[in-house]
């Protein structure tokens, strides 16, 4: 099969015939249709601190969908032929975190296309127990955004517990803050999503044909007006302190981006306020359910979101990400 390789030279792609994967028992094989790329890719890409761990070459991508093709062991047959996503954080199910149902914090996380081969080749091989069935009125173009939706839905409802009414600020206007600010906007949460300047175009305009209120910041400006919760979702350092001073005392700050940079915060400030600083990472089985809810919700101007690249042209799809010329870019196996 062709498989996309991200090779140990930074920014380093290459297509290659690599033999395809076999299933042990409990797996399945699954004829990948499409691939996300993630800014976890991103940052794999351009060997960014904090990805020192993922051993190259290796197979990118964690957010795809297909449909499987065979699989062995127990139950095997009820997923035959099946369109499916799979959940990109696996778990061991059997560590302290795991106990506590915290699975998207396990002691022993695999994130699939990090830790070990991926999505972004013809053929990608999962456990049964980390897949999940498409639901059928969802097209494999929307569905494709499963797994970025659950980390929102995540953050969102599990952390930052927003409900109706909730003044809230997202910043970034990048796909996960996007979700976020979608996810408020199903809850009944007065969202507005935040960008530089030379976000608008490609990003914060989308999002007003959501419904969604965007403003643009020069870096180290802030909302003047104060809110409930405030989701950093930019991945700038420099974002951080400017969004806190956004909110209220007594409200949550909830940090979903990764940083490649270290951030100086004067917590006394955050102490006489009694801010809530929470972090959300990655999602936890459940949450797909609710993903897909969200996704069929919005189903119908969803696809204004993506940008398919074919395989050969992966490395354009890189690039334009990286210089944030699409909000999401998708590969098309």
């Amino acid at each position: 099969m062709q498989a996309l390789i991200k090779t140990p030279n930074v920014k380093e792609l290459i297509i290659q015939d690599v033999a395809l994967p076999e299933p042990a028992p409990g797996e399945a094989l699954i004829k990948v249709g499409y691939c996300g790329v993630c800014g976890s890719d991103l940052h794999a890409y351009h060997h960014a601190p904090g990805y020192e761990f993922v051993e190259m070459p290796r197979i990118l991508g964690h957010e795809l969908v297909g449909t499987v093709v065979s699989a062995l062991g127990q139950d095997s047959g009820n997923w035959l032929n099946k369109k499916v996503v799979a959940e990109s954080i696996q778990h061991c199910g059997t560590c302290a975190q795991c106990q506590e149902q915290r699975t998207n914090i396990c002691e022993h996380t695999q994130v699939m296309g990090l830790h070990f081969d991926g999505g972004m080749a013809e053929y990608v091989k999962c456990k049964l127990k980390y897949l999940k069935e498409i639901p059928a009125n969802l097209p494999d173009a929307i569905a494709v955004l499963t797994e970025p939706m659950t980390i929102a839905v995540h953050a969102v409802e599990t952390v930052g517990q927003v409900k109706n009414g909730d003044a809230v600020l997202v910043q970034g206007p990048g796909i996960i803050g996007f979700f976020v600010a979608l996810v408020c906007k199903a809850l009944g949460a007065k969202v507005r999503l935040s960008g530089l300047k030379r976000d608008y175009k490609a990003r914060l305009s989308l999002a007003q044909d959501f419904g969604i209120e965007t403003f643009t910041v020069d870096e180290g400006e802030n909302l003047r007006e104060q809110v409930d919760i405030l989701f950093e979702c930019s991945g700038s350092s420099r974002a951080v302190n400017p969004g806190l001073q956004s909110l209220k005392k007594g409200g949550k700050a909830v940090f979903v981006a990764l940083y490649e940079s270290s951030t100086d915060l004067f917590l006394t400030q955050a102490v006489r306020n009694e801010w809530a600083l929470l972090t959300s990472y990655g999602s936890k089985p459940e949450d797909y359910t609710r993903a897909f809810e969200i996704l069929d919700m919005f189903s119908s101007q969803l696809e204004s979101l993506v940008s398919l690249y074919e395989l050969n042209n992966a490395k354009n799809a890189f690039e334009d990400a990286m210089e944030q010329k699409v909000l999401k870019p998708v590969l098309v196996l």
